[in-house]
């Protein structure tokens, strides 16, 4: 599996999510099982990615929304023509 730079920090936010969810770290104590701490940990994880998946879903479906994406195409686009064809801005 190769990693892009975005993968890596899309990855970096879902540690740092796990890493600061307080009902998983308080699982972590010698009166838990490891299996257990094992469960509680995909449980979180599986639950953490699942809102990862939801979170880009709901960004492409209201960019995909006929005025968003429009208005979004003309946005980019004016300011990329800007910088490379008429030399304006930081993007020559």
């Amino acid at each position: 599996m190769k990693l892009v730079v975005e993968d890596k920090v899309d990855f970096e936010q879902i540690r740092k999510r796990l890493e600061s969810d307080q009902e998983l770290l308080g699982i972590f104590n010698p009166n838990n099982s490891r299996e257990d701490i094992i469960d509680k940990f995909n449980d979180v994880l599986d639950q953490a990615l699942l809102d990862f998946i939801d979170t880009k879903l709901d960004l492409y479906n209201k960019l995909s929304e006929d005025k968003a994406n429009a208005t979004l195409k003309r946005l980019w686009f004016n300011s990329l023509y800007d910088a490379r064809i008429r030399g304006l801005g930081s993007r020559q």
